[in-house]
């Protein structure tokens, strides 16, 4: 059983994205997990689309920009290439079990899937995440982590082969204690934005198809 990961890193947003896919790779390889990670210069179209037929992964983890109907991979001459586009070559995802942290990306993607067409898990809004200006380092950003342990914590627990429903219930039960501990310094400047934009990932996150599927390792 493979998994598939598409890993870009060009700007902010994906650097970020970039940085918390490593313990997602770090964790698929300590069980012994084959796990396709797709980064520049492989994350193109074609490259992905060649990944899908060649390797058939259950498990699909899309990290990068988004809209209502397109996944992004990277940035090829100064242009973001569609990866995965509503009404093209949505079909690659049928079957799939597959969690798009893309913003906007459920709005029509999703609703491609029914019980019996695989599972996705995406977002109907932006998924955003706030940084740390002092820092430059991902890796040191205790901001941005409030925002992407719990969809790590999700994408984990499908690797672990949990079912779909469980790993949302894991990620809203992280992002309700990150909020809590935001209520307890909500003086704080920006505290309660910081609130906010957590409970819309939360809110926004959908899934759609069979909500019991599971990854196999």
């Amino acid at each position: 059983m493979t998994i598939l990961l598409t890993n870009p890193d060009y700007d902010e947003t994906t650097g970020y994205l970039f940085h918390y896919n490593k313990e997602l790779i770090k964790f698929a390889e300590e069980r012994g997990i084959k796990l396709v990670n797709l980064k520049r210069p492989n994350l193109t179209k074609s490259n992905f689309e060649k990944q899908i037929k060649d390797k058939n992964p259950d498990l699909l983890l899309m990290n990068g920009h988004g809209n209502e109907k397109i996944i992004y991979g990277d940035r090829i001459k100064g242009k973001e290439e569609p990866i995965i586009e509503d009404g093209k070559n949505h079909g690659l995802l049928k079957n799939k079990l597959v969690y798009a942290r893309s913003c906007w990306t459920a709005v029509c993607l999703g609703k491609r899937f029914s019980k019996g067409d695989g599972c996705f898990i995406g977002y109907i809004v932006p998924f955003q995440f706030w940084v740390d200006e002092r820092m430059s380092i991902p890796a040191k950003d205790k901001t941005a982590k409030l925002f992407f342990m719990p969809s790590n914590l999700l994408a984990k627990s499908l690797i672990k082969g949990n079912p779909a429903i469980e790993s949302i219930r894991k990620f809203r039960e992280e992002t309700k204690k990150n909020i809590m501990y935001l209520l307890k310094n909500k003086n704080e400047p920006g505290t309660m934005s910081l609130i906010m934009i957590l409970w819309s990932n939360m809110e926004g996150q959908r899934i759609f198809g069979d909500i019991n599927m599971c990854y196999s390792p």
